[in-house]
């Protein structure tokens, strides 16, 4: 960042919160300077942005509303939609021109979303999947796809890779493809986390897992759903981060009891630090946000990928090689929750009967 007053143009993809969270440093670094920062997305993402940064000028962009399936075909579901992505990033470029005419943008930085370029700005794309992972039995395309994925990354002035440059790292092929583009370089993982300072919330209750729920519907509230019944019907005291902020910034997130089960809404930084913190086993999705906010808190989780996603499949397998996270099936998650539970208890009664 320079010393002269620029107007940002910040625009996350809105499949799930976490290309919009791993923009958040970016956003606060950029006010931080005196910059003016000019916010568009649409759906959950907006809501996020809008939530945390309440006194900024946001403009509604949508993307195209991609159909996930719920029998983790993914890659058949997502065949038929290419032509509307397409049609959306071409919409997306189109209103980015009228964007920077009208607010006089000088540079634009942006998570995943192709259409957010500027052949007059400098155009920023931050990514953690330069390789695309292509289901088994379709492996063979994964180069060609990959020259693909470079032409399109050529319209921006910067690709800013959100990995370690080197051994270890988050994403493995992902990240590391053969020959990156040359406008590319490493950040490092990102994490919204950075200078939090973690404060217990007044609702807090003890609780022994902790669950933080992302990701794409129908996958989300599947997901969420999953865990909420298997944790009560274990009689697991735990904690449910369900990712979905307020539409509005003037609203408080919804906080429930159900059962053993504390579902929260959407939180605060420095209450979801603490309750990571605090947490005896994390649950959740291996998507690229996420686990830079475990890595950058030094913790470690239980791995369930979304089922059907490929690349959330290899970063899971890539990271339990390493010896650095745990991973199970969404089908197996009921025998390791039951397991979690017969311990917990073994390990109460022992305590109980030393006492």
């Amino acid at each position: 960042m320079t010393a002269t007053r620029k107007t940002i143009l910040v625009s996350p993809l809105e499949w799930g919160l976490g290309h919009t969270v791993r923009l958040v440093p970016f956003i606060r670094k950029a006010l931080g300077h005196g910059h003016q920062v000019i916010l568009a997305s649409d759906g959950v993402s907006l809501d996020f942005l809008r939530y945390h940064f309440p006194d900024l000028l946001w403009i509604r962009m949508p993307f195209y509303t991609i159909q996930y399936p719920e029998n983790g075909r993914f890659f058949r579901k997502l065949i038929p939609q290419i032509p509307g992505i397409l049609r959306a990033i071409r919409k997306n470029h189109k209103q980015v021109d009228e964007i920077v005419a009208k607010y006089n943008i000088s540079e634009i930085i942006c998570d995943h979303k192709y259409g957010l370029y500027h052949k007059n700005v400098h155009s920023i794309f931050i990514t953690n999947q330069l390789w695309l992972k292509a289901p088994k039995g379709w492996c063979f395309g994964e180069g060609f796809m990959y020259r693909l994925h470079r032409m399109a990354l050529r319209k921006f002035s910067e690709i800013w890779i959100a990995d370690y440059s080197g051994k270890p790292n988050l994403s493995g092929l992902l990240t590391h493809p053969p020959h990156i583009p040359k406008n590319a370089k490493y950040i490092g993982p990102v994490s919204r986390f950075q200078d939090v300072v973690p404060e217990r919330p007044e609702y807090s209750k003890p609780f022994e897992v902790l669950a933080l729920v992302s990701g794409p519907e129908p996958q989300r509230t599947l997901f969420e759903n999953l865990l909420k019944e298997r944790f009560m019907s274990n009689e697991i005291p735990s904690v449910i981060f369900r990712g979905l902020p307020p539409s509005s910034p003037d609203e408080n997130p919804a906080i429930t009891q159900e059962g053993t089960v504390l579902l929260i809404n959407h939180a605060r930084d420095e209450h979801l630090v603490w309750y990571i913190l605090q947490a005896l086993e994390i649950i959740c999705r291996p998507g690229n946000s996420t686990l830079s906010d475990l890595a950058y808190l030094g913790k470690t989780a239980l791995l369930v990928p979304t089922p059907g996603q490929t690349e959330q499949e290899y970063v899971a397998r890539h990271l339990e090689k390493q010896g650095l996270f745990r991973v199970c099936s969404q089908k197996s998650l009921n025998d390791e929750i039951r397991a979690k539970a017969q311990g917990s208890r073994r390990l109460k009664a022992q305590v109980s009967e030393k006492v």
